[in-house]
């Protein structure tokens, strides 16, 4: 995608900013784009972005509050740690379309009804935000993206704008997620995994507009002026439109049936190794698992307390991705204390594979169905470990 130079932008907006009002920004067509979700995972969620027509110069361009540049110094480790400054850009229609078009992402325009004063304020507000100093921001996915952005680009510049909250839909920004992530049941159990208790809080009108489809659903119902009854929207129209044809994956591909393979082979090794009999490659086995679940554990320790992602904090799955596991396993031998902590391992397991059931969640985040499979694996694991390994040292 090309970018507009900067200066000749800054130019444009400039000029608009100071002549008189009259006769300047009556001519103005400002719009919400609204893009469909696509198929890299950083596009599942859709996108949205504000469009601005000036009918007297022939001038369109697109303000685009998801960019980043890929030349900041250290951009991996900024990015994964969440200290990656995210911009403000913009672009010609036209270069932005073609993006879409080319990815077959379906692309909806709203067309805001709103005075002269306010398309003033908006495109004030956009020049000051494109100022090199005022350009970057801190994004977080939950409360501050391109689609919040433009909702508080609309709340500040629009006069007596009014949101339906009655519309609101009370649910939590998880379960706003995973209607996105229905198709992909992998990347499902993986954001399940990496997000901890703050994607179970539930949203309130304002909030779940973070998600682009939810922020052009709010726009369809929002009311202007003093009187209820105007409606900001003054017409919606498909700018391009592509059939979405998604499927979900066989049953046999999805972490459930995986990991319920697992478990059924888990309780074959039990009760060959309650027989005395000796299994093959199982001390191998077994130490992948481990291997395994410290990364797991790691990781998740380090998404809470290592970087700046709201999302991945407080993130109770660490309760059965439990690095005293594999410490258990390497150095609880001749340890008087093996006890202990097999009895504080089993009660994090069974803590974790009770509340993937809903109604008898008692930890304040969801836990995806295969974490509550891999739980009691766990648990089978470490019982059989301690019954032939250790159990002669408690």
């Amino acid at each position: 995608m090309n970018t507009i130079s900067r200066t000749v932008l800054l130019i444009f907006i400039t000029l608009t900013g100071i002549l008189p009002l009259k006769g300047q920004y009556d001519s103005l067509i400002v719009s919400i784009l609204t893009c469909s979700p696509g198929q890299e995972l950083y596009s599942i969620y859709g996108h949205n972005a504000l469009r601005i027509q000036d009918a007297r110069t022939k001038t369109d361009v697109v303000f685009n509050y998801g960019t980043f540049d890929f030349d900041t110094p250290g951009f991996a480790i900024k990015f994964m740690r969440g200290k990656l400054p995210y911009l403000l850009s913009a672009n010609y229609f036209e270069d932005f379309l073609r993006e879409y078009n080319y990815y077959q992402r379906s692309v909806t325009e709203q067309i805001l009804n709103i005075d002269t004063t306010s398309k003033k304020q908006i495109a004030t507000f956009l020049a000051y935000n494109m100022l090199p100093e005022n350009r970057a921001y801190k994004y977080d996915f939950f409360k501050d993206n391109c689609a919040t952005r433009l909702r508080d680009v609309l709340v500040k510049n629009i006069k007596d704008l009014h949101w339906n909250d009655s519309s609101s839909s009370h649910k939590t920004y998880r379960q706003i997620i995973k209607e996105y992530q229905q198709y992909m049941p992998w990347t499902d159990f993986g954001i399940d995994l990496i997000i901890g208790a703050p994607a179970d809080i539930p949203t309130t009108h304002a909030e779940e507009m973070f998600i682009p489809d939810y922020l052009a659903s709010s726009i369809n119902t929002a009311d202007i002026g003093d009187i209820s009854g105007t409606k900001l929207i003054l017409q919606q129209k498909d700018i391009i439109t592509f059939n979405e044809v998604k499927q979900k994956p066989l049953w046999i591909c999805t972490p459930e049936f995986f990991f319920a393979l697992l478990f059924l082979i888990e309780l074959l090794i039990y009760n060959y190794s309650s027989k005395g009999r000796k299994i093959p490659f199982i001390r191998m086995y077994d130490q992948v698992w481990m291997v395994l679940i410290s990364l797991c554990g790691l990781l998740m320790l380090f998404m809470w307390f290592g970087t700046d992602h709201i999302p991945t904090k407080y993130n109770w799955n660490i309760l059965w991705a439990n690095i005293l596991i594999p410490v258990w396993y390497y150095f609880g031998k001749n340890r008087k204390w093996i006890n202990i902590l097999l009895i504080c391992i089993a009660f994090c397991l069974l803590i974790s594979a009770i509340n993937t059931f809903p109604f008898f969640r008692i930890l304040p985040q969801y836990f995806h169905p295969a974490a509550g499979t891999i739980s009691l694996i766990l648990l089978l694991k470490v019982w059989r470990i301690y019954r032939t390994k250790y159990r002669k040292y408690a």
